[in-house]
């Protein structure tokens, strides 16, 4: 059973005002069902006017989601891919997350994930291990017998 949401909760939910909803159907961004004068919502189209108000108020112009939007339905096999993506913006792409790889919607550049704080996790994980390391030899040149060292 497809649930179907009217147009005031649909405001609600995505925070898009009733002219851009309008404007956004007449482009055909979105393409609700009509009962009479009515526009009724899917939750497909719910996922996709989130997105489009997001990455709208974080700059990113309305010609440039519409085409990376285009283009991820071009890119993905499935029907449904908003629904299980990550999206970020430059302001300039919209930067996907899909099974670990980043992409670009707009440009269809690739990116990577470059992690500082894990960089800085293993350095300090292995300063400590060769600081054991460290104090371990020095007492072994001092004279200390190996079975008084703790395991490292």
């Amino acid at each position: 059973m497809n649930n179907i949401y009217s147009t005031k909760l649909v405001q609600k939910l995505t925070r898009a005002s009733a002219n851009q909803l309008k404007y956004w159907v007449r482009i055909s961004l979105v393409s609700p069902d009509k009962k009479g004068k009515y526009s009724l919502y899917s939750f497909k189209d719910i996922i996709k006017l989130r997105v489009l108000v997001s990455l709208r108020r974080k700059g990113l112009s309305l010609q440039r989601v519409r085409q990376g939007m285009e283009n991820l339905s071009r890119m993905l096999p499935d029907d449904e891919p908003l629904s299980r993506l990550i999206i970020y913006t430059d302001g300039i792409d919209m930067i996907v997350v899909e099974k670990g790889k980043y992409f670009g919607a707009i440009t269809r550049q690739r990116y990577f994930r470059f992690d500082t704080e894990q960089i800085g996790a293993e350095i300090v994980r292995l300063q400590n291990h060769d600081g054991s390391l460290v104090r371990r030899n020095s007492l072994l040149e001092n004279g200390e017998k190996a079975a008084a060292l703790p395991n490292g």
